[in-house]
């Protein structure tokens, strides 16, 4: 069974769990086999643009994949405000906006820049309680979705301000609806607004450029899941750190291998990549002064394992190692080659 990456350019008017219901028919047509197929966030039957497919075991990594920053092209329509906060939903107000000048669009639109608590769409595919969102706000009912946090790391207007029209590119984190930042830049000028057009540009390392049509789907396009770890910060493994990870055991950190920096938050999970394994591993820091629990200092820095020929733990000395959450076995021989940086040097 094949485990890697595809790349989708998803178009208006088909939904995400569309396109992984066709990738997974195509491909288990064309290899003849049943596999796993997921995605690494929604895009909404009403946007376009990149969507990525996650293959086999590399949907273990779907909640890394999601933790990339994303890149959004948006147009927007002042003036109008629907209960979607799209092109698709009912008017539920209208205002003259022609007051609205560039100065006093970019200046609401700044005010959204970092992290803040965001309001979701009552029409999402979020659940309140079992039940999705939109079900109970289309029932005439509140949902009673809570705020939640949300990074946006940029938002410019891209285009000229033009008949209560502009276009915006947003850069953001993990869990942002671009549709309620737009209702939100509509209830800061105070005319509403909503999303006419929306497509999502890139994915961390992952464009729109280079993915392909539902309809051009095949073996071909499938690309190396380790891809996934390039925008982490991640240690290439020596053997002897990549054995003990895979058998689920801690190992010091100034003994793991070689690091390597990147641009996703270290607290969002640290790629570990090996000669057969890439996976994500906690880092646990001054253990003994942290935790009270004696149990829990045993469990983190002995490991009895070591201890079985009376000599103790080689590795009590240390006070930072990292601790195996995620693993995948994943030899090298893979679609898209190996990780660059691969050559294992001195850590």
């Amino acid at each position: 069974m094949p485990n890697g990456l595809l790349l989708i350019d998803k178009p208006v008017g088909l939904r995400s769990a569309e396109c992984v219901a066709h990738v997974k028919r195509v491909l288990g047509k064309n290899l003849d086999i049943s596999m796993r197929v997921g995605h690494a966030g929604t895009l909404d039957s009403t946007a376009s643009g990149l969507l990525l497919i996650l293959l086999g075991t590399a949907t273990r990594l779907s909640d890394y994949a999601m933790k990339l920053p994303k890149h959004y092209e948006a147009a927007v329509r002042l003036g109008v405000s629907t209960d979607t906060c799209d092109a698709s939903g009912q008017v539920v107000f209208r205002k003259d906006a022609s007051y609205v000048d560039p100065s006093l669009f970019d200046r609401a639109l700044c005010s959204l820049w970092g992290t803040r608590m965001q309001r979701p769409p009552e029409i999402s595919a979020l659940k309140v309680n079992g039940t999705a969102s939109h079900k109970t706000a289309r029932a005439g009912q509140t949902s009673g979705l809570l705020p939640r946090p949300v990074a946006v790391t940029s938002a410019i207007r891209c285009s000229p301000l033009t008949g209560e029209r502009a276009r915006i590119s947003v850069m953001c984190g993990k869990g942002t609806y671009i549709r309620a930042l737009v209702r939100d830049i509509g209830e800061i000028l105070g005319c509403g607004a909503h999303v006419e057009e929306l497509c999502r540009l890139s994915l961390g390392p992952f464009h729109q450029g280079d993915a392909c049509t539902p309809e051009n789907v095949h073996p071909g396009r499938i690309r190396s899941l380790r891809e996934i770890g390039t925008w982490f910060h991640r240690v290439v493994l020596t053997d002897e750190a990549e054995d003990r990870l895979l058998k689920g055991l801690r190992v010091p950190a100034a003994e793991a291998g070689r690091y390597l920096p990147g641009t996703v938050d270290l607290r969002h999970g640290l790629c570990v990549l090996g000669k057969k394994m890439i996976g994500f591993a906690d880092v646990i820091e001054d253990v003994i002064e942290k935790e009270n629990d004696k149990n829990a200092v045993n469990n983190a820095i002995e490991n009895k394992n070591e201890n079985k020929n009376g000599n103790g733990n080689k590795y009590e000395n240390y006070s930072v190692f990292l601790k195996p959450r995620t693993n995948i076995v994943d030899p090298l021989d893979v679609p898209g080659g190996p990780d660059p940086h691969m050559n294992r040097g001195a850590a």
